[in-house]
């Protein structure tokens, strides 16, 4: 399953925007490896790949975060998602059960929800209230 990026899915702010576009490539990246039947080794490799992006922007998002004082209940569901977005990746990858076939296409799924969703839900959010910041530069 291709996931197509789409205008609705840009939040004006510029880093982020960049980064969800990579992480939305490297979905795409493993969803061909998928399809492609790529070796075991191959499929391991991008999802570590995608893992170690995902959490750097993650990272990256809460560095934010502290640095213009997103706070409040917004921040609140913010964090919490990218707290459950830490285990749920933990969960899947710590799981001996899967072969890596079947744990790309979980995380596949999962990454392409989950990212709709953030993005939707709580990036727009932080997205405005870092453009009404006075001190926020792109």
């Amino acid at each position: 399953m291709e996931f197509i990026w789409k205008k609705e899915y840009e939040t004006g702010i510029d880093k982020i925007d960049g980064q969800h576009i990579k992480i939305v490539n490297l979905i795409n990246k493993l969803n061909d490896a998928i399809r492609d039947r790529s070796e075991d080794t191959i499929i391991s490799g991008i999802i570590l790949d995608l893992k170690i992006y995902a959490i750097s922007h993650l990272v990256y998002e809460e560095k934010l975060f502290k640095k213009y004082n997103y706070s409040g209940e917004d921040f609140e569901k913010h964090k919490r998602t990218h707290d459950n977005f830490r285990n749920q990746i933990s969960d899947f990858i710590g799981n001996p059960n899967y072969l890596p076939k079947e744990l790309a296409y979980k995380i596949s799924l999962f990454l392409i929800d989950w990212l709709k969703t953030h993005i939707n839900e709580t990036d727009m959010k932080f997205a405005k209230f870092l453009k009404s910041t006075a001190t926020y530069e792109q």
